[in-house]
């Protein structure tokens, strides 16, 4: 069984419950975060219900930092569906770590988006932190972020798309969305470039900000954060 799965849902909860049907039965605690306010239930579910929307890492990270006691989390965009298959293998590759490992989308097959889905164990969460939802809120280059992180960290880096389906970028097909995404993205881009000295493949730092730091080190920044919300 998975231990956690963690869905932060922003919009469309209809393609929240259909992702949630593959995976009935093969998941002992569903941490659903309304990141939206949504108001939604989902049977058996425990939810978050946030102020305001956390961010897609800051979603992972409330639902990983609500449950510490679990071995391992995976978390789901809402617009996947998974296959039996899939999720045993998911459950086969996390339960059989013996050290660092993650699991995901694999970035070079357009079918399925890194970060889509992933699984990481608390030996991961231990050796490079949580994602940084104060770099690169409320979304995008998150996943960037972590990747390079896992590599300084030596965290064991596992690419699984099998049938795993992807109805690309639902949430923000909705116009305002899209909008917002359009002003926040650029911004969460240089925000990476000053992390790592270079943009995702090329990178010149291997600490953040290029300062003797742990790699989960990131500088609260309040002002920056309150310039991305989207509305």
């Amino acid at each position: 069984m998975i231990p956690v799965l963690i869905v932060p849902v922003l919009n469309h909860w209809d393609l929240a419950r259909r992702m949630l049907s593959t995976v009935e039965g093969s998941v002992e605690r569903v941490v659903i975060v309304d990141n939206g306010q949504i108001g939604m239930r989902h049977p058996g579910a425990e939810h978050i219900r946030p102020i305001l929307n956390l961010g897609f890492s800051g979603g992972i990270n409330a639902g990983i930092s609500q449950t510490p006691e679990a071995p391992w989390w995976m978390w789901a965009s809402i617009d996947v569906t998974f296959t039996l298959r899939d999720l045993d293998i998911i459950e086969n590759t996390m339960d059989g770590a013996r050290g660092p490992r993650l699991i995901t989308g694999d970035r070079s097959d357009e079918r399925l988006l890194r970060f889509a889905y992933a699984a990481l164990n608390r030996e991961c969460v231990e050796a490079v932190g949580l994602l940084d939802e104060w770099g690169f809120y409320p979304a995008y280059y998150d996943d960037d972020d972590y990747q390079y992180r896992c590599q300084q960290g030596g965290v064991e880096w596992i690419s699984h798309n099998g049938q795993i389906t992807h109805q690309r970028s639902a949430t923000i097909s909705a116009t305002a969305f899209a909008t917002a995404n359009a002003r926040t993205f650029p911004m969460n881009a240089a925000r990476y470039m000053a992390k790592w000295g270079g943009s995702p493949g090329a990178e010149s730092f291997t600490r953040p900000y290029n300062r003797p730091v742990p790699l989960d080190y990131t500088p609260i920044d309040i002002t920056g954060r309150a310039r991305r919300v989207w509305k």
